[in-house]
């Protein structure tokens, strides 16, 4: 039976980055092409439902993929996501 572990135990050691993604951040973020190509087009300052026409896709599809960056990124909004990925050099806003 899985024994429950502490609050330290066994944590630090998956939360700590390895020496690859300390050097290069760009490592630690693994998005599909479709993630990118989304992020492109909302760095461009497009809705979602503009984006799902660009793309030929349903606009749910266009915010599954959001909601899929947001949560590799860490952060809680589309916006947040935007910034984080223009400050790693993912993308270039208009």
């Amino acid at each position: 039976m899985h024994q429950p572990q502490s609050a330290t135990s066994g944590q630090s050691t998956y939360l700590q980055p390895d020496a690859q993604t300390k050097e290069n951040p760009l490592n630690a973020i693994k998005l599909t092409p479709k993630e990118k190509e989304v992020l492109a087009w909302g760095a461009q300052g497009k809705t979602s439902w503009e984006i799902a026409l660009i793309l030929k896709c349903t606009e749910s599809g266009v915010n599954f993929h959001f909601s899929n960056i947001r949560l590799k990124f860490g952060v809680s909004s589309r916006s947040a996501a935007l910034i984080k990925a223009t400050a790693l050099g993912l993308v270039t806003p208009f």
